[in-house]
């Protein structure tokens, strides 16, 4: 999601939490201890924008229409030449082809991020306010197709009866996501005009979010591959959790795992190899491997090999591979090869396994980790349920953070046993006491008339037997196998919520 379009503020006192950008810039009136200083330095350095002149920027100058359009354009690197006949055409009789910013506006216009004061006049040097503001940035998300319907009661601002009702959804989008806050007044000022210094911090903060990632862990409800690596939709939720917060996202879902096994490949679970000799040129070597000196635990990468390759063993570096025999689609065998010849290398002694999870592990991390579908398969009360915890409690513990969201479990036809069918909601109880607000229960929303009635669906006869008894109706399942698994729809609401979880949390910064 990460971490979105960020804080607009209008006073210094707002804007201290900026984080320092130590850049250069050519601009004699930025004073180099101001709270604009570091932004200013970014948005020259990465051209998101220019000063008034070669060595002027004047940051408390207001920001203008065709300005700030200009800037959106930059940042999202649009080949502006590709604009230049159309906007010979425009409507805007405002806006002389002329002008540095004329590309600019017609981008924009044609892809409705921003509308004219009229049918035939932009206003490029009018001032923006920041309701404005928050309408055409709502309206530059919907561009990327990133989620804009943030739940986000306006009632927190004492002047909300002055935003516009044009600028309504937008001043919501822009409160939720962080890029306004209201002053220690309680107040929006959603006529307030911006600065070309306001300006700059938030394009910095907008910019800078790409360098966020969210981690997606789990089996194949994560996955969006079932058992057997066959397709059931086209977009995952961690696709499209990515798209709708509009940062890099990493499906680290395989389909069958158990809660230990997701734990493996993260890092949470140590795996060594032992009695092995990595060959000097790129050949196979079976490995003999033991988890952490315990026989109870899973088999590693029986399933396949997301987040572990590429890997290192004793410093060299290579592929995980497997063999199976003929129509075993389960690895049942695995091997290690080397990426470049070198020398050879005897392990006598335990040596573990450092996956591609575990090198590529970063502090900032967002997890999410939807775990332990496949453990609670046929039990017969929640007892298990404080094994996985212990697993997804480690995976929290080796990543090193405080930001994530562990998703409940929604499958009640196959969770638990014909004796206990109740497995999936005492068990989403025991999570939700747990881990609190981190928690999340897609499960109360999937399975409720609300869901369908949302997405244009009306209930068939088989989905209000299904929601009669508090489970998740076939309309948003995948029914072509065991319905475990949700279709399309499905899957984009899970990824919904989990946006709007990840947002009211507060982890895209």
């Amino acid at each position: 999601m990460k971490r979105i379009l960020t804080l607009l503020l209008i006073s210094a006192m707002l804007l201290s939490s900026l984080c320092i950008y130590a850049g250069s810039h050519p601009f004699t009136d930025v004073d180099r201890e101001s709270w604009y200083e570091g932004a200013v330095a970014y948005c020259y350095e990465n051209s998101l924008m220019n000063g008034v002149s070669d060595t002027s920027f004047d940051p408390k100058g207001y920001v203008t229409r065709a300005q700030f359009v200009k800037a959106l354009a930059n940042m999202e690197g649009v080949e502006l030449d590709g604009y230049s006949e159309s906007a010979r055409k425009t409507p805007f009789t405002d806006v002389a082809p002329s002008e540095w910013y004329s590309n600019a506006v017609e981008w924009a216009r044609q892809n409705e991020i921003v509308n004219g004061k009229t049918e035939t006049s932009f206003d490029p040097l009018g001032k923006v306010t920041r309701q404005q503001m928050a309408a055409m940035l709502e309206r530059y998300a919907t561009l990327k197709g990133e989620k804009t319907d943030y739940d986000f009661s306006l009632e927190r601002f004492t002047d909300n009866s002055l935003i516009g009702e044009w600028a309504v959804s937008g001043v919501r989008y822009a409160a939720a996501m962080g890029i306004f806050e209201g002053n220690d007044k309680g107040e929006f000022s959603p006529l307030a005009t911006a600065t070309r210094a306001q300006l700059a911090t938030v394009l910095q903060r907008i910019d800078q979010r790409k360098g966020n990632r969210i981690l997606c862990y789990g089996d194949s409800l994560t996955m969006g591959i079932m058992t057997g690596f066959e397709d059931i939709a086209e977009f995952p939720y961690p696709e499209r959790l990515g798209q709708y917060l509009g940062v890099e996202t990493l499906n680290y879902g395989i389909g069958g795992e158990t809660s230990d096994m997701i734990a493996m490949r993260q890092g949470a679970v140590a795996v060594y190899v032992d009695d092995i000799t990595i060959p000097a040129e790129c050949e196979p070597v079976l490995l003999n491997y033991i988890v952490d000196n315990d026989e109870d635990f899973s088999v590693f990468a029986f399933y396949g090999f997301e987040g572990i390759n590429d890997c290192e063993i004793a410093g060299v570096k290579g592929k995980i591979t497997a063999f199976s025999h003929e129509n075993n689609r389960f690895n049942e065998e695995i091997y290690f090869v080397r990426n470049e010849p070198g020398e050879e290398v005897a392990i006598t002694e335990p040596e573990r396994i450092i996956t591609h999870a575990m090198a590529d592990k970063r502090e900032d991390d967002i997890l999410v980790i939807w775990s332990g579908s496949n453990d609670l398969l046929g039990v017969i009360d929640t007892s298990r349920l404080d094994v996985i915890m212990s697993y997804i409690d480690a995976m929290i513990e080796y990543a090193g953070t405080d930001e994530y969201v562990i998703v409940g479990y929604t499958a009640n036809d196959y969770l638990g046993s014909s004796f206990y069918t109740e497995c999936v909601d005492d068990c989403n109880e025991i999570l939700a006491e747990k881990y609190g607000d981190k928690f999340l229960n897609v499960k109360s929303y999937l399975a409720s008339y609300d869901a369908l009635y949302d997405n244009g669906i009306t209930p068939t006869e088989r989905d209000i037997e299904r929601l009669n008894r508090g489970w998740i109706p076939y309309s948003l399942l995948d029914e072509s196998h065991y319905p475990v698994h949700f279709n399309q729809i499905g899957y984009d609401i899970v990824a919904d919520m989990v946006a709007q979880k990840i947002v009211e949390l507060g982890y895209i910064k």
